[in-house]
């Protein structure tokens, strides 16, 4: 699928295109796993449709391993939104009895408390893990990660966040597509130098509109 694209009007990069959440939740699942993708919100209602949408799609129509990683939102609020959402799923089912939906805090899992930072090599390590659990627990051969990086913006821990995003490769060597999510007024907090840099080292840039 080629969604219609509209430039946005910003500051930002060209690369970064604006799109409603149904034509962004399209397009990234009709992208190319191994995909690196980056998708600017601009609040928790945008947010809340995308989870909805994504997870949806994810798991009934793609048979994919879902994981979701929030930061403005609490493990429960999220699944309230699955359950309860514009599509909604069967939380209990997909998280408890077929393996297919794992929803973690965004702080703990990026956050290395032993160290009271970010240590990427462990965050990259965590990317393999997945890869295994997806084969071996849920047996799917489909993996999307969807990870906020508020928590590394409200732990000021803006050098640990440019690293960890250079880290990645703009695309995977595994069936995976990493999706990083920042809300609007985190991704303004970056220079537009460093801006131009995460946009261009993702495959796809994405700044949800409302419809």
């Amino acid at each position: 699928m080629t969604p219609t694209k509209q430039q946005d009007d910003s500051n930002y990069d060209n690369n970064l295109v604006s799109m409603c959440v149904e034509e962004a939740t399209e397009s990234l699942l009709e992208s190319p796993y191994g995909i690196h993708a980056l998708v600017v919100y601009s609040d928790m209602i945008m947010l809340r449709e995308f989870w909805s949408f994504y997870a949806k799609k994810s798991i009934e129509e793609k048979n994919e391993l879902l994981l979701l990683a929030p930061f403005y939102q609490t493990i429960d609020s999220v699944r309230e939104t699955l359950s309860e959402g514009h599509k909604s799923i069967d939380v209990q089912k997909y998280e408890n009895e077929e393996k297919s939906l794992i929803i973690v805090d965004a702080l703990e899992k990026y956050m290395d408390k032993d160290a009271g930072g970010f240590d990427v090599k462990a965050l990259l390590k965590g990317i393999d893990d997945l890869a295994e659990y997806a084969e071996n627990v849920s047996k799917k051969e489909w993996i999307s990660f969807l990870g906020d990086s508020g928590a590394f913006l409200f732990k000021n821990q803006l050098q640990s966040l440019l690293n960890y995003e250079s880290s990645l490769p703009s695309q995977f060597d595994i069936n995976l597509k990493g999706i990083c999510l920042y809300h609007e007024k985190d991704f303004d907090r970056l220079s537009a130098d460093q801006k131009k840099e995460i946009i261009n080292h993702h495959k796809i840039a994405v700044k949800i509109l409302n419809n």
